[in-house]
C-alpha cells in the first residue's frame, strides 16, 4: 500500500516550476509574434519573461538536485545550493544570458528587432526548460529539486549561508556579469542605434521646383512619357545595390487582368546617402486606373519568379488613366 511519502514523491515528479517557465517562454514567442495584446499583466510576465525565466531554466539543467529536509538549505555535496542562492542565480543568469543574445543577433547580422529579440529569448527559454526537465528526471526523486518543498526552505532565501562550491558559483557570475557588461559596451559602440531601413518613395516636382509626394500624373496618352523622381535612402548601414522594376498592370474589381515591365535600372547607394533619380514614365497598357508600381530589391530582382509587388523588399505606386488618343 502506498505511503504519503510515496504519494508526495510522485506529486513532485512533475516539474511545476519548469512547467511554468515553459509557458512563459511561449508566451514570449507568442508576443514576438503578435498574438498578445499590450496589457498591464503583460508588462509584469515580460519582466518575469526577460529577467527570470531563461537564468531560471539554466540554473535547473546545472542544478537539478534539491534540498535537504532537515536543514532547509542544501548540503554540500554534489554541487548543490540553496534556495536563496537559486533565484539570485536565476536573476543573475538572465542578467547575462538577454544581452548575450542580442549581441549574437547584432554580430550575426540576423537583425536586432525588437521581434527577433523576443523570439530569441523566447526560444532560449524553451530549448533550456527542455533539457532542464530531461535533466531533473533523470535524478533521483528523493534527492530532485521541487518548488513543493520551498515551504521548508523559505529561511534560506533571507539567510544565505555558504554551501560546498558557493564561492566557485559567485565568481562565475561576476565573470557572467562582466562578460554581460562588455558585451553590451561593444554593442553599443559598433551598431547604429535604430531601426536598419530603406526608404523608397516616388515624388514630383512642385510649381516652384521643389520636390513633393503629391500631384502625380492622372492621365498618359499612350507612347508619350511623364516625369517622376525615384528617392532611395540607404539606413542600412552598409552600401548596397538596388534594383528598381517598373511594371503597368491593368486592374479590376482587385483582380490583375495584365502585367507589362515598363523598365528596369540599377544603382548603388553609399550607407546613409539617398539617391535621387529621374525617371521616363511611360505605361504601355491602355485603360482607366493602370497601377504603375515601382518595385525595389535589394541587389538583383528575382530570375526565376517574375518581379511583382509580393516578391519585394520595398515598393510604391501610382494611378494614371492611360488613353490610346
Amino acid at each position: 500500500m502506498a505511503t504519503d511519502a510515496d504519494a508526495n514523491i510522485e506529486t513532485e515528479t512533475l516539474p511545476i516550476d519548469l512547467l511554468l517557465i515553459g509557458l512563459l517562454g511561449f508566451w514570449h514567442l507568442g508576443v514576438a509574434q503578435g498574438y498578445f495584446e499590450q496589457s498591464p499583466a503583460g508588462v509584469f510576465l515580460g519582466l518575469g519573461a526577460v529577467l527570470v525565466a531563461p537564468g531560471y531554466a539554466l540554473v535547473a539543467l546545472l542544478f537539478p538536485r534539491g534540498s535537504s529536509e532537515s536543514g532547509g538549505l542544501f548540503d554540500n555535496r554534489e554541487g548543490r545550493i540553496s534556495t536563496g542562492e537559486r533565484l539570485l542565480l536565476a536573476v543573475g543568469s538572465s542578467v547575462c544570458i538577454v544581452p548575450l543574445l542580442g549581441l549574437g543577433l547584432i554580430l550575426g547580422s540576423l537583425g536586432a528587432t525588437t521581434g527577433s529579440y523576443q523570439l530569441s529569448i523566447g526560444v532560449t527559454t524553451v530549448l533550456l526548460t527542455f533539457a532542464a526537465t530531461i535533466r531533473r528526471l533523470q535524478v533521483p526523486p528523493d534527492v530532485r529539486f521541487s518548488p513543493l518543498r520551498w515551504v521548508t526552505t523559505v529561511r534560506s532565501i533571507a539567510v544565505l549561508k555558504p554551501a560546498g562550491g558557493v564561492p566557485a558559483l559567485r565568481i562565475l557570475l561576476v565573470l557572467g556579469l562582466l562578460v554581460s557588461g562588455t558585451g553590451i559596451g561593444y554593442a553599443a559602440m559598433s551598431a547604429d542605434r535604430g531601426e536598419r531601413f530603406t526608404e523608397f518613395a516616388l515624388v514630383t516636382e512642385s510649381a516652384n521646383g521643389e520636390p513633393i509626394a503629391s500631384e502625380y500624373p492622372s492621365q498618359i496618352p499612350l507612347g508619350s512619357s511623364r516625369t517622376v523622381q525615384v528617392t532611395i535612402g540607404n539606413h542600412e548601414g552598409q552600401d548596397l545595390n538596388y534594383t528598381v522594376v517598373v511594371i503597368a498592370q491593368r486592374i479590376e474589381n482587385g483582380s490583375v487582368l495584365a502585367t507589362a515591365r515598363i523598365d528596369r535600372f540599377r544603382n548603388r547607394v553609399a550607407a546613409g546617402d539617398t539617391l535621387k533619380r529621374s525617371h521616363e514614365m511611360s505605361p504601355t497598357l491602355v485603360g482607366d486606373d493602370v497601377r504603375v508600381s515601382y518595385l525595389l530589391y535589394r541587389n538583383e530582382a528575382p530570375v526565376g519568379a517574375n518581379p511583382r509587388p509580393e516578391n519585394v523588399y520595398r515598393r510604391t505606386h501610382i494611378w494614371v488613366n492611360v488613353t490610346s488618343g
